[in-house]
């Protein structure tokens, strides 16, 4: 497996997930026309439950089930998979009678407002979005790309149809957003089902694998948890400090700027079966320099190009309406800092490969921690003194605290000579654009300039010869 077919394996499933998350733009515009700031920023709580929750539902499995689709064949794999499979029903279903039993208790502490009825919605939710991710894991270990983009285009259709049809037509608001999520859902899992049927037999189950699984899996869990918790801590802490206005327009701003976390989420769905099948094989190291410069590079273009335009963008004017309701502007500068957060967090992803060729797992939850550490402190220190924008400052410190602490282990144990140049280029011009760049031909300049010095100077002749062969697909 090649540069070039990494390039091939991330385009093709980042087009997928790309597609997958394309539901959370798409319905921004939809949601900032049709809910106040008070409005939204419940539903925001409700969906930063819900990632959060979700975590506990797969506890490490989906991380094991596309090790072990990978790393194994035959009659043993589908061994794996059906143990995975299974593990996950049982669980998924206990899980959710939990939620369900509990809801009367958990509502308002969850999500700030005292509906239970709302955690009834969202129990159903989560057991189905826990369960139709499993076979497209499948299929992306499979390499089987065009049933795994069909699945994500089906479920961002579908979730974008009902939601207009619940809330924009019969005007049933937040209802109406998990009504449309709970059939989205429920019917991508069954249409999904027979690739997992086709996979699984029901006499197989070894105790000896199930413990192994485990064990590779368990790891995932706290690191997840931890995750999530520098996704949602922030959120809640501003509806601590501030209320729930501000946690509308803050979410607003971090939705927009996650199109950074889709695009370094899309290049690891074929970033990871690459290095764990490349890892030990002879210039693997080498291989991995190129990738991480040619990786930052192309991600500090994006984050460049969004944050210096965001302001054109939210304003688009489409059918007569802006992109972004006027409500929501002020979440501008949310979004170049949010987008710089994950530029961070792309730089740790492309320091896995020694996290996992040196199989010390185990430390990812220290990694993660130290992220959700630093997100809380820094937060509980910078909003009361500059209010929304203190969270999303606490985000970008995190993911650099958290990209620090994965270098200095895995330098270690797998050393790997990065080209430098190439590694701090981007990060200085994402310097540059946090000084306030007004005027269309400054921002055409910088726009233009970027990519020009990136490949004359920040970039070697190999990595050079590496994109021309990615580009001649």
């Amino acid at each position: 497996m090649s540069i070039k077919d990494l390039g091939k394996q991330s385009m093709i499933y980042g087009i997928g997930h790309v597609m997958a998350r394309l539901i959370t733009f798409l319905l921004l515009p939809l949601y900032t026309h049709t809910f106040t700031q008070d409005e939204y920023g419940a539903l925001s709580l409700a969906y930063a439950f819900m990632g959060f929750a979700l975590i506990i539902y797969r506890y490490g499995m989906d991380t094991a089930l596309m090790k072990y689709s990978v790393q194994k064949s035959g009659q043993e794999r589908n061994k794996y998979i059906t143990i995975i499979i299974g593990s996950q029903l049982i669980t998924g279903i206990l899980f959710t009678s939990i939620l369900y039993a509990t809801r009367e208790y958990t509502a308002e502490y969850v999500l700030g407002v005292d509906r239970p009825d709302w955690m009834v919605y969202l129990s159903v939710i989560l057991f189905f979005d826990s369960m139709w991710n499993l076979p497209l894991l499948i299929l992306r270990s499979e390499e089987k790309a065009g049933p795994y983009i069909g699945f994500s285009l089906l479920n961002v259709f579908l979730t974008m149809f009902l939601n207009i049809i619940f809330v924009v037509y019969w005007g049933q608001g937040i209802e109406g957003v998990f009504k449309a999520n709970i059939i989205a859902s429920s019917f991508v899992f069954f249409v999904s089902l027979p690739i997992i049927l086709k996979r699984i037999e029901l006499h197989f189950f070894e105790e000896e694998i199930f413990v192994k699984v485990f064990k590779f899996a368990l790891p995932f869990l706290p690191a997840g948890i931890f995750t999530m918790i520098m996704e949602l801590s922030d959120r809640y802490l501003l509806e601590f400090y501030l209320g729930a206005a501000d946690v509308g327009l803050y979410s607003a701003g971090k939705k927009m700027g996650m199109l950074g976390l889709t695009v370094v989420m899309g290049f690891n769905m074929g970033w990871t079966p690459y290095f764990l099948k490349r890892g030990k094989e002879m210039g693997a190291k080498t291989e991995f320099s190129k990738i991480t410069t040619l990786f930052l590079g192309i991600m500090g273009y994006v984050t460049l190009l969004v944050s210096i335009w965001i302001s054109h963008i939210m304003r688009m004017s489409i059918g007569g309406k802006t992109l972004i309701g006027s409500e929501f502007w002020g979440c501008e500068p949310v979004v170049s800092t949010i987008l710089v957060g994950y530029f961070f967090f792309g730089t740790y992803v492309i320091q896995l490969p020694g996290v996992y060729i040196k199989e010390i797992t185990t430390w990812v939850p220290l990694f993660r921690i130290s992220g959700a550490l630093s997100l809380i402190v820094c937060s509980v220190i910078l909003i009361p003194q500059v209010g929304f924008m203190g969270a999303a400052h606490a985000v970008v410190l995190a993911f650099i605290v958290m990209s620090l602490a994965i270098y200095f282990k895995t330098h270690r144990v797998y050393p790997i000579s990065y080209n430098w140049r190439g590694v701090f280029y981007p990060i200085f011009f994402l310097l540059l654009i946090q000084f306030d760049i007004d005027g269309l031909t400054p921002k055409l300049f910088i726009s233009i300039l970027y990519p020009i010095l990136w490949y004359g100077i920040a970039i070697t002749k190999d990595e050079k010869d590496g994109l021309k062969r990615l580009i001649k697909w």
